[in-house]
């Protein structure tokens, strides 16, 4: 009966050790599991940060095409990328990395009102038919408040403007600040002028923000072979803004037609391809050739992605035969 007993006692603690060595190899598992997991998410970053860069350096590439073109158009390489059959890396991204090239010197320079430069009146001009054009169709009573808080902000005195704020306005607030009286480093400066709203900026719905419309690099003057369809609109004066806007939508159609990509080196297919609806040009102000774009993009790798920002400049080389390059001046990796 004692052996009985004895033997029963021996099987019992047998089973409670096993119960406890599966026990701790489960929680070994899931340890090892977790770490795994771990490891291959620090990969995964590794390798989708790795994706991005390489897409800035892909970018790079299409920006600068064997032979220099007479223009800068949407018809070109850059402005389907990296829906691109063929490209530098194409081999590495496919299926990692999305984004686009954009071309800043499309877009309406806002540091070009500055009072001290010359053809600000023009710019400023261009900038109240932005804001009252279609895209944004704000009252004018609006828009001319906005122009004098942002001349304001841009000019060097302390006398403000009709409709426009200086130190004394800003003061009130309830965090006061001063007035920058210089050109904007970056778009987001526009949230501290008085006015200017987030839905103004970033847009709302259907309708553009001008952050998708300003910029702050480039020359000054404004690439109608690629400028955005409100900044094309706002362009020519004597039109009104249905008619503005009729007329982008028909010279957007005909340069992006690639026949007529040899038409695009000079401004007079502004004039052939708007016909009788013709507005006024502020050709002083217009070019054809771009020299900053702006690249966005996202690299993925399984579940992690990383998001890339950067401006480039493409240098072409002051001796003849040299190829041009690209600078970054800008590179803010999210």
């Amino acid at each position: 009966m004692r052996a009985d007993h004895s033997r029963g006692a021996v099987l019992l603690f047998v089973l409670a050790l096993v119960a406890l060595l599966a026990s701790l190899a489960v929680t070994t598992i899931r340890t090892a599991q977790v770490e795994v997991f771990a490891a291959y998410g620090g990969i995964y970053a590794k390798q989708a940060r790795a994706t991005a860069e390489s897409g800035l350096l892909a970018a790079a590439a299409v920006l600068l095409p064997a032979r220099p073109a007479d223009s800068d158009n949407l018809t070109q390489d850059w402005a389907f990328f990296p829906d691109l059959a063929n490209y530098p890396g194409a081999s590495f991204l496919d299926g990692h990395i999305s984004g686009r090239i954009e071309d800043e010197s499309g877009k309406f320079p806002v540091n070009a009102m500055h009072p001290g430069l010359s053809n600000h009146a023009a710019y400023q001009a261009v900038f109240l038919r932005l804001l009252t054009g279609e895209a944004l169709a704000l009252p004018e009573d609006r828009a001319k408040a906005l122009l004098a808080a942002l001349v304001d902000w841009l000019d060097a005195d302390d006398q403000p403007g009709a409709g426009g704020a200086e130190d004394a306005a800003y003061a009130a607030a309830q965090f006061p600040y001063h007035v920058r009286n210089n050109s904007l480093d970056t778009l987001g400066e526009l949230l501290l002028i008085q006015g200017f709203s987030r839905d103004l900026l970033h847009g709302r719905g259907d309708r553009a923000g001008l952050m998708s419309l300003l910029t702050v690099w480039g020359s000054g003057l404004i690439n109608v072979n690629t400028a955005p369809l409100p900044v094309l609109a706002a362009l020519p004066s004597g039109l009104n803004a249905a008619q503005a806007a009729a007329l982008a939508r028909s010279l957007d159609a005909y340069r992006r037609d690639p026949v007529r990509q040899s038409e695009l080196a000079s401004l007079e297919w502004l004039a052939k391809a708007a016909g009788s609806h013709n507005g006024q040009w502020p050709t002083t102000l217009l070019a054809t050739r771009s020299l900053y774009y702006a690249v966005t993009l996202e690299g993925r790798s399984g579940a992690a992605t990383a998001r890339l920002f950067a401006v480039l400049k493409r240098d072409q080389p002051r001796q003849s035969g040299k190829p041009p390059s690209c600078t970054v001046l800008y590179r803010e990796l999210r």
